[in-house]
């Protein structure tokens, strides 16, 4: 290879890695690739390695329901090591901290609806999703692109994964309030944040989608919720718009309608691959 041709590998690899040294360090090898001439491979070979991938495609049938759910499975095993090893931390710190808040609150104030489980789990879990859509997320986005697996399905994955883990989490703490404070009853304080949490992740979700952005999707819920919950920190307070208890019995129906439909417009807007090919623009 000439200087002239050096010099321009050298300018495509610095292009490509935004930097002179890996373009450097990876010149040599680029090189090595130029100049290697693959063996022709003989009409046995040939026969041989189309046979074995014939039998292989038979072995394993497609679009049958084991074979789907072999999928999904690999799917949501694959997607820990995508998502933000921060988020599982955050998330149980969280939850956590609310379940011994509310522990220390209870020793001292009546039990009610409005205890600080209640309000904490939900935006726990809507800060977690928040950061599940975003260009940060996917580092080998066309990678990914040319699997078989859908964008839809790594995204269902993804809320499968993070939405479970804090459902658990949520669960755990009530268990625990419940087991140490016989004023506390478990189902009555599971139904207090679980249509919430539901509904707040939906919508952090949706948002994220819409946005790209997780700081916007997480700083609209957080709004939200404050805002939902300032009149009964401060009862004198008065908003100049009236806004519904999300936390009230009678509400819960209309927050799982709400949140299949923002779960729904989320994944039919943020599923398609240009949507994607969007967060790296």
């Amino acid at each position: 290879m000439d200087e002239m041709n050096r010099d321009a590998l050298l300018d495509r690899l610095a292009e490509d890695t935004d930097s002179l040294q890996e373009a450097a360090e990876l010149a040599p090898v680029v090189r090595r690739l130029q100049a290697w001439r693959a063996p022709a491979p003989s009409a046995r070979e040939t026969g041989k390695l189309t046979e074995t991938l014939r039998r292989l495609v038979e072995k394993r049938p497609r679009n049958t329901l084991s074979h789907r759910l072999h999928m999904g499975w690999l799917v949501l095993r694959s997607q820990p090591r995508v998502v933000q090893s921060e988020l599982w931390a955050a998330s149980a710190i969280v939850i956590g901290l609310g379940a011994l808040v509310t522990f220390g609150y209870s020793l001292s104030n009546a039990v009610d609806v409005t205890l600080p489980f209640v309000l904490i789990a939900p935006v726990a879990a809507a800060a977690g999703i928040a950061f599940l859509y975003g260009p940060g997320v996917d580092p080998a986005l066309e990678i990914e692109l040319t699997t078989p697996v859908s964008p839809r399905q790594v995204l269902l994955a993804r809320l499968a994964l993070v939405f479970g883990f804090d459902l658990v989490f949520s669960l755990v703490g009530s268990a625990f309030l419940a087991l140490f404070r016989a004023d506390i009853s478990f189902w009555p304080l599971v139904s207090g944040w679980l249509a919430p949490m539901t509904f707040l992740s939906s919508l952090a979700f949706l948002l994220t989608t819409l946005t790209l952005d997780p700081g916007v999707s997480l700083v609209a819920c957080l709004g939200l919720w404050v805002l939902q919950n300032l009149t009964r920190l401060i009862p004198d307070l008065r908003l100049p718009f009236p806004l519904p208890d999300l936390t009230t019995a009678a509400a819960r129906p209309w927050l799982w309608l709400l949140a299949g439909l923002l779960c729904a417009t989320a994944f039919w807007l943020g599923g398609g691959e240009e949507h994607w090919l969007r967060k790296q623009a």
